[in-house]
C-alpha cells in the first residue's frame, strides 16, 4: 500500500540541514518527493492537526533534537497524532543508541546526518512508506484473523475433548499398526531394513537381520565407509556405494535391484539379493527413507557357477566331437602342405645328388619347402587353440577374421560335398568383444549344419552363403544361408532345444550350445526359412564401443 501524495512532512530546527533535505529529494529530474518543512515539534504537530483526517503527506523526516522536544518524546508525539503515517527519524551520531529505541517505538527507520546521501535518503523514505504500508493492511488483516480465530476457537472449545479422545484412539491405532507390521516383516524370510538416506543409517530392521547375517541392528546402524568397507566384498564395493547413490534419484515406481557379497558376523560371505524402494520422501520431493527387501542366495549363486562350470565343459565336449566328425577334412588339409614339403625337398636332393643343379632352382625349392612347412604349421595352431581346453577369454575380434579361419578349415569337406561358398564380408566391420575360439565353434556348427541339410540337394544347387553386416549403431550380425531341406514352421523354434534333431545321425546339441553360447555374448541366433528353399541362421554381437572396424 503506497500513498498517492509525494509530499514529505520535515521537522527539522537547523535551515542548513532542510535546505540540503530537500536538495537531495530535488536531486531526481522527475521530482520524485517535495518537502514541506517545519522547525519545531509544535509547528510540525499543527501541520497533522489541521490535515486529518486525511493526510496529504507521504512519510514524515524527524529529527529527535528539537528547541521543544527530544529524544523519545519526540518520536511518541508524533507517533499518537498520526499513527498511520510512516516516520524516519533523524539523528547525530551520539543519538545512534536513541534512534534505535525509535525505531523499536514505532518509527520505520533512522538515519545519521553525516553520512547522508541523496540516495540513501530516498531508499529509506521508499522503505518506510512500503513497510507502513504493510503494517497497516498486516494489522488490519490480523484484527480479522483475531475475530475470526476466536469465533473458530469458541466453536471448536466443545470439540476439543472429542479431537483429544479421537487422537488417543489414533495413537493406539498407530501403535497397534506398527506392532502388526513388525509382526509381518520379522515373519517374512527376507531381511528388511529401512534407511535414512541423508544420515546413512538404519532406523529399522526386522529380525532377519539377526537370523541371515548374524548382527543386532545396533552392530550395524551407521553405514559409514569404513563400516561398507569391511562388510562388503571389495569386488562387489564400488556397485553398492553407486546403488547407494542412486537411491536419491529413484522414482515411486522403480525397484532398485543389487546383488552383492555381505560378511557374515562369523566372517563367511553370503551374497545377497537387495530391491530398494522409496519409503518416505521430504516435503521438497528427494527420497528421505528407503525400504530395501534382501534375501539370501548364496545357494542360487552356487548352483549357477556349477551350471556355468557345466555349460563351458558341454562345449568343450561339442567342440571335441565336432572336430572327430572334421577329423578327415582335416587330415586331407595338413597332408596338403606336408605332401609338398616332402616333394620340393626330394626334388633339391635329386639336383643335388645328379649335380645338374643352380643356385636359383635349389633356392627356390627351400623357399617353397619353407613356406609349406609354415603353412602346416599354422594348421596345427589354430587346431591346437580349438581343441585346446580354457576358460572363455573375451577380448577384442575381428569377426571376419574369424569367419574366414572357419572357413578355411571346412574348405577341403566343402569341396568334397560339392558346396559352393559364397561370401559377403564388409571391409570396415566394427569389432565385438568375444571369446574367438568359441565363436568358431559357433560358425563351424552352423556351416556344418548348412552342409549336412544339403546333402540331398542338386549338386548345382548346392550353395552357401555367409554373409556379415552392421545391423544397427549397437550390433552387427552373421547370416549363413543354405539351399538345403529347410525346416518346418512349427519346428523353427525347436531347433534350438536340446536333443532335437531333424538328421538321420545327431545329438541336436550343437544348435542348442550355438544359441548358449552367442546368448553369454550378450546376442541372439535365430533360424528363418528362406523364401525358395533352404534355411538361414543368424546371429547378433554387440558392437564393442569406441572401437572402429
Amino acid at each position: 500500500m503506497v500513498p498517492s501524495s509525494r509530499e514529505i512532512l520535515l521537522i527539522e530546527d537547523s535551515e542548513a540541514d532542510r535546505v540540503l533535505i530537500g536538495a537531495m529529494l530535488a536531486e531526481r529530474p522527475d521530482n520524485e518527493w517535495r518537502v514541506v518543512a517545519r522547525g519545531t515539534l509544535a509547528e510540525g504537530l499543527d501541520l497533522l492537526r489541521s490535515s486529518n483526517p486525511v493526510s496529504p503527506f507521504a512519510a514524515v523526516l524527524l529529527d529527535l533534537s528539537l528547541p521543544d522536544s527530544h529524544g523519545l518524546q519526540t518520536c511518541d508525539s508524533v507517533r499518537q497524532l498520526a499513527p498511520w503515517l510512516p516516520m524516519v527519524v533523524l539523528t547525530g551520531h551520539d543519538n545512534d543508541e536513541t534512534a534505535l529505541e525509535a525505531v523499536h517505538l514505532g518509527a520505520q527507520d533512522y538515519l545519521c546526518k553525516n553520512s547522508l546521501t541523496g540516495d540513501l535518503l530516498r531508499k529509506s523514505l521508499r522503505y518506510a512508506i512500503e513497510r507502513k504500508g504493510l503494517e497497516l493492511v498486516w494489522r488490519d488483516e490480523l484484527e480479522q484473523r483475531v475475530r475470526e480465530r476466536t469465533a473458530e476457537l469458541s466453536a471448536a472449545n466443545e470439540g476439543l475433548q472429542r479431537e483429544i479422545a479421537e487422537r488417543r484412539r489414533a495413537e493406539e491405532a498407530l501403535d497397534e499398526s506398527r506392532r502388526f507390521v513388525e509382526r509381518i516383516t520379522d515373519a517374512t524370510p527376507s531381511m528388511v531394513y529401512i534407511r535414512d538416506v541423508a544420515s546413512r543409517r538404519l532406523v529399522y530392521a526386522n529380525q532377519q537381520l539377526r537370523t541371515l547375517l548374524g548382527y543386532e541392528l545396533d552392530d550395524v546402524r551407521d553405514w559409514t565407509d569404513d563400516f561398507l568397507t569391511v562388510t562388503i566384498h571389495p569386488d562387489d564395493l564400488p556397485r553398492a556405494k553407486q546403488a547407494m547413490a542412486d537411491s536419491m534419484e529413484i522414482r515411486d515406481d522403480e525397484i532398485h535391484e543389487l546383488e552383492a557379497r555381505i560378511r557374515h558376523a562369523d566372517g563367511s560371505w553370503r551374497w545377497l539379493h537387495f530391491r530398494t524402494v522409496i519409503f518416505r520422501r521430504t516435503p521438497e520431493g528427494r527420497p528421505r527413507l528407503v525400504l530395501v527387501a534382501a534375501d539370501d542366495v548364496t545357494d542360487h549363486k552356487g548352483a549357477e557357477e556349477q551350471a556355468r562350470q557345466q555349460q563351458e565343459q558341454l562345449v568343450y565336449v561339442s567342440r571335441q566331437t565336432m572336430l572327430g566328425e572334421l577329423a578327415t577334412g582335416i587330415a586331407h588339409e595338413l597332408n596338403q602342405p606336408l605332401t609338398a614339403v616332402a616333394n620340393y625337398a626330394q626334388a633339391a636332393l635329386r639336383r643335388l645328388r645328379s649335380n645338374e643343379w643352380s643356385r636359383e632352382e635349389l633356392a627356390t625349392c627351400l623357399e617353397k619347402t619353407s613356406q609349406q612347412a609354415l603353412l602346416a604349421g599354422e594348421i596345427i595352431k589354430r587346431l591346437r587353440r580349438l581343441v585346446s581346453k580354457r576358460p572363455p577369454e573375451q577380448t577384442e575380434t575381428d569377426l571376419n577374421d574369424t569367419i574366414r579361419d572357419v572357413l578355411e578349415m571346412v574348405r577341403n569337406e566343402a569341396a568334397g560335398r560339392e558346396v559352393h561358398v559364397r561370401l559377403e564380408l564388409p571391409d570396415e566391420l566394427p569389432r565385438v568383444r568375444a571369446d574367438r575360439i568359441q565363436l568358431q565353434q559357433v560358425m563351424l556348427n552352423l556351416v556344418r549344419n548348412s552342409f549336412e541339410a544339403m546333402q540331398h540337394t542338386p549338386t548345382e544347387e548346392r550353395r552357401l552363403s555367409v554373409e556379415s553386416r552392421i545391423l544397427d549403431h549397437e550390433s552387427v550380425a552373421v547370416s549363413v544361408t543354405d539351399h538345403g531341406a529347410g525346416c518346418a514352421a512349427q519346428n523353427l523354434d525347436r531347433l534350438f532345444e536340446p536333443f532335437f534333431t531333424t538328421k538321420e545321425q545327431g545329438l541336436g546339441m550343437g544348435l542348442s550350445i550355438s544359441r548358449s553360447i552367442i546368448e553369454s555374448h550378450g546376442g541372439r541366433l535365430t533360424a528363418q526359412s528362406n523364401l525358395t528353399r533352404g534355411l538361414t541362421l543368424e546371429f547378433t554381437l554387440p558392437i564393442l564401443p569406441g572401437v572402429a572396424g
